[in-house]
């Protein structure tokens, strides 16, 4: 909810006014550094300096007046203070409200609106970056309805918080670029959303939500950059006679970072719907991926516990082999970003694009996958009820190089026994298949520590795939 990059922009680009006292010479670099990215349209762009700090503000009315008639769009003016620390680095202050609304009729009405917004920060010139910054925000809410353009239908969604706070961090990377790192806490969540097939308002709320992240190799001068061009070239035409230029700019800006890695945290959360309510003590969640480069990773992982349904939605004969906490952790690597980039760089022809043929794809496709396959990762998860507790992990490789997936997974059970006791008391006809099935798993798997019963799976390139040993599609 910061207006960071924005901010930024001039500061970047002003490390020779090492001045204390802001002065009318300064005033005007800051103006004229801010209209580099956001024009030079009249009143978009104010800076006045205020004996050792310059209030800036930053009124979008006059570039939303330049939009289609049928586009309504209102933003509060963004208003901060900046202060010449001589060295530099560059304090900044902000303390505001906020709300922004947009209207395209027939399409989408979004209105965002933040009581408080109070930022402060010191911003290093050379670093391109905050150095350290802390942001704050109370009473936030959002409101959207979306309008689907064949059917007409509505799908609107509220949402608010009562607060929140953002923490973060920047230094030199050891590789170069950026490294930053950030937490942030916030408290009061409520979602309500109301889509067409639903029929009925569901809301979800939670007492806090919480996270961090950490980003290594980022290299903002590019996104600065970027930014630039984009207002330099407004719109199509203007683009495709710099192309050249913007390539140049991605070229020199990859792999815009080298890792991201970020974690979340959700507690108490209830959703509310038509059926009562559906509660979770807590859910938490990891991301990470790599940027544009040779090595490619994306992870996800997420965990829920202490799930709870509605009274009634369960027989009581099968409440208890209702899930009460599961985990997934996915991984895929072995796959390269920076090659298949480098190629459409340099193929990219704005101005006479083309449908690639079958050898650009193949070659495409090979850059990305240069040993033909991707890996695909389950970590150690598990899924638990009051009666049994499965795991699982495995690794898999998929892609051209193999008619089939490869790989091999374990899956290990405790608590079937119990399971068949409360399917037994269960009536025939919901019951009836899972039991024999049960049953063949069980006569198929091999013993573990404590009573487990675990399954070694694999699959095979020709097709085969073994259960502890045994191969279930035939000899192969």
């Amino acid at each position: 909810m910061r207006y960071a990059a924005i901010i930024a922009l001039p500061l970047s680009l002003c490390a020779s006014l090492a001045s204390a006292e802001a002065t009318p010479e300064g005033a005007e670099a800051l103006t004229a550094t801010l209209q580099t990215y956001l024009g030079a349209t009249e009143g978009v762009v104010t800076v006045t300096p205020e004996e050792d700090y310059y209030d800036v503000t930053l009124d979008f009315a006059p570039l939303i007046a330049k939009a289609p008639p049928e586009v309504k769009t209102t933003i509060t003016p963004i208003e901060f203070s900046l202060t010449d620390n001589g060295d530099g680095t560059w304090e900044m202050e902000q303390d505001q409200a906020l709300d922004f609304t947009l209207s395209v009729p027939g399409t989408a009405d979004i209105a965002v609106k933040i009581a408080s917004l109070q930022s402060t920060g010191t911003f290093d010139a050379a670093l391109q970056a905050f150095t350290t910054s802390t942001t704050t925000a109370t009473d936030m809410a959002v409101t959207e309805k979306v309008i689907d353009p064949n059917t007409k239908s509505e799908t609107n969604v509220a949402y608010s918080l009562a607060s929140m706070k953002l923490d973060s961090t920047a230094e030199a990377g050891a590789d170069g670029g950026v490294d930053a790192s950030s937490t942030y806490e916030a408290t009061g969540l409520t979602e309500t959303m109301t889509v067409p097939e639903m029929g009925m308002p569901i809301t979800l709320t939670a007492e806090s939500q919480s996270g961090t992240s950490e980003m290594t190799g980022l290299r903002p001068d590019a996104i600065y950059k970027l930014i630039a061009f984009a207002v330099a070239n407004p719109d199509a035409a203007a683009a495709i006679a710099q192309q050249d230029t913007l390539k140049g700019i991605v070229k020199d800006g990859l792999p815009l970072f080298a890792h991201v890695a970020a974690t979340g945290a959700l507690k108490a959360v209830k959703v509310d719907t038509p059926m009562g309510a559906v509660g979770l003590s807590d859910m938490t969640f990891e991301i990470e991926a790599n940027g544009i480069v040779d090595d490619g990773l994306f992870r996800e992982a997420f965990t829920l516990n202490g799930l709870s349904l509605p009274a009634g939605l369960v027989p009581e004969w099968a409440a208890q082999l209702v899930p009460t906490s599961l985990s997934l952790d996915f991984k895929a690597s072995r796959f390269n970003l920076a090659a298949p980039a480098a190629i459409l760089l340099e193929t990219l022809d704005l101005a006479n694009p083309k449908v690639n043929t079958p050898e650009e794809d193949q070659a495409l496709l090979a850059a990305l996958l240069p040993d033909g396959v991707v890996d695909l990762t389950l970590a150690p998860g598990t899924i638990t009820s009051p009666l049994y507790t499965v795991t699982y992990e495995g690794a898999f490789s998929a892609g051209p190089a193999t008619p089939m997936p490869v790989g091999k997974a374990t899956v290990t059970a405790t608590g079937l026994t119990a399971v068949e006791q409360a399917l037994a008391a269960g009536p025939p006809e919901m019951t009836g298949q899972i039991t024999p099935m049960l049953k063949m798993a069980e006569g198929m798997a091999k013993p573990g520590e404590n009573g487990a019963l675990v399954w070694e799976l694999e699959s095979t390139a020709t097709g085969g795939f073994l259960v502890n040993g045994t191969n279930m599609m035939g000899a192969q």
